[in-house]
């Protein structure tokens, strides 16, 4: 392992950039410096638009969809990952969402539907991840997960 590149060698999934202006943009470029190799998602096609470039940037390996809405699209991720890499170093996980009429106003008058919604989404899709994930982690891994 090199003192001035300590991730050289390691595979990295990042989730969650959205724009520049993304914590998850600043994590992979952080992990690009210390020689990662990057695998990036992108919300859906709209996104596509700002994270490609970005993900260019970082020489990203996969560039994958990732809508924690539709079902499957997790599962296809880690399929890729499997597929390309056969390994996993660490993931981060930096994606959040709560419907939009549940945004406003005070917190204890959202929606049942839409607080579940926030935690699928928000939370349990971590724990989601992990366990895909661990598999791929044979020798260890890191999970980040930005809150």
């Amino acid at each position: 392992m090199s003192a001035h590149l300590p991730l050289a060698g390691k595979r990295g999934l990042v989730t969650g950039i959205a724009n520049a202006d993304s914590i998850a943009w600043g994590c992979a470029k952080a992990f690009r410096a210390l020689g990662a190799e990057l695998a990036v998602t992108y919300l859906n096609d709209k996104a596509l638009a700002h994270v490609e470039p970005l993900a260019r940037q970082v020489d990203a390996s996969l560039l994958m969809p990732l809508n924690l809405l539709n079902d499957g699209e997790l599962e296809a991720v880690f399929g890729r990952i499997t597929d390309d890499w056969g390994g996993l170093d660490f993931v981060l996980h930096s994606i959040a969402f709560a419907p939009r009429g549940d945004l406003h106003g005070r917190v204890t008058d959202c929606s049942r539907e839409g607080f579940l919604q926030a935690m699928d989404v928000s939370c349990w899709s971590f724990i989601r991840m992990a366990k895909l994930a661990e598999p791929l982690m044979a020798n260890g891994g890191a999970l980040f997960c930005m809150s």
